[in-house]
């Protein structure tokens, strides 16, 4: 979320070298993300960002439950996106620990204590310490991993200290060496960006689809609630099946985006037994309050990763 925050005239989408030298009049006249879209301003990492700073986008409206449209952008990828999944967990009787992703980076979160990891929405910006600890604890320790996001792991940062990350270039992956498909069994592509579709089962003998009525070539994740990318479950950032991904994927079922950029839906097992089950999209839990096809097979996902 810090990456996204503006407050004070920064961000890592806005001035991202520093401050500017003299006072913003008009942003697509006076600012680099639009001048010089397309070049990074720093070699390898962006100015620091504080966290110690107002969240402005991080609001919900009180008057809002957790069907209520969400009407922005950054509302999608922030805290009332994530509040959409934490009221659908509450609503379908599963218990949650939250944590904060910094968390999972300082060694606060006890991996060995829980039976899955659930990563919500837009988890794009991780330290190398994050991606290696999820993928040791999955890989090697059995580990369950749910992506119920989009664009998930994408930039890697560097955390200073405990006020401070530095964000690096997005899509380069030198800290930790690998492509986020090794783990996520997915990658992000710019293909599909923010445009919004159902998703097509391809694989209905899977499990997750029990009980769903859903069978090969049918259409589920109709609805969601992102009124800027409106169209379904598959939608605004999409993610799909890489070189790297594992050999033994599974693919379920795949967004009907135009142009075949749909976000595919997958899972793995590994050796150890660990289980990763993604989806590949930001729009995925903007959906899965109001449509029942994606509430019924992030359900049966979830409780066949907590037996």
């Amino acid at each position: 979320w810090n990456a996204y925050n503006k407050f004070g005239g920064r961000s890592n989408y806005f001035s991202q070298d520093g401050l500017t030298a003299e006072p913003v009049v008009n942003s697509r006249q006076d600012l680099g993300r639009y001048l010089r879209p397309d070049t990074w301003p720093f070699e390898d990492t962006a100015a620091p960002l504080s966290f110690d700073r107002p969240a402005p986008a991080c609001v919900v409206p009180e008057p809002d439950t957790i069907t209520s449209p969400i009407r922005g952008r950054m509302g999608s990828a922030l805290a009332p996106g994530e509040w959409r999944l934490l009221g659908w967990m509450e609503r379908e009787g599963f218990e949650y620990d939250l944590y904060s992703e910094t968390e999972l980076h300082f060694d606060r979160v006890p991996l060995e204590s829980y039976r899955v990891l659930v990563l919500n929405t837009h988890p794009e910006y991780w330290s190398p310490q994050m991606y290696q600890r999820v993928k040791n604890w999955v890989h090697n320790d059995g580990g369950r991993l749910m992506y119920l996001a989009g664009c998930g792991l994408y930039a890697e940062v560097e955390f200073p200290d405990e006020e401070t990350m530095l964000c690096r270039r997005e899509g380069e992956h030198s800290l930790r060496g690998e492509n986020e498909a090794h783990l996520l069994g997915l990658a992000y592509t710019h293909s599909g960006f923010q445009s919004g579709a159902p998703y097509r089962v391809l694989d209905a003998d899977d499990p997750v689809f029990a009980g769903t009525g859903l069978g090969d070539g049918d259409l589920f994740g109709y609805r969601s609630l992102h009124e800027r990318c409106p169209g379904g479950a598959s939608g605004h950032e999409l993610d799909k099946i890489s070189p790297d991904s594992p050999a033994n994927i599974r693919h379920l079922a795949k967004g009907t985006n135009p142009g075949d950029s749909g976000a595919d839906l997958v899972s793995y097992v590994t050796e150890s037994g660990g289980r990763v089950f993604s989806v590949g999209s930001l729009c995925w839990t903007l959906s899965i309050t109001i449509d029942d096809g994606v509430s019924a097979v992030t359900a049966n996902a979830l409780r066949g990763m907590l037996e």
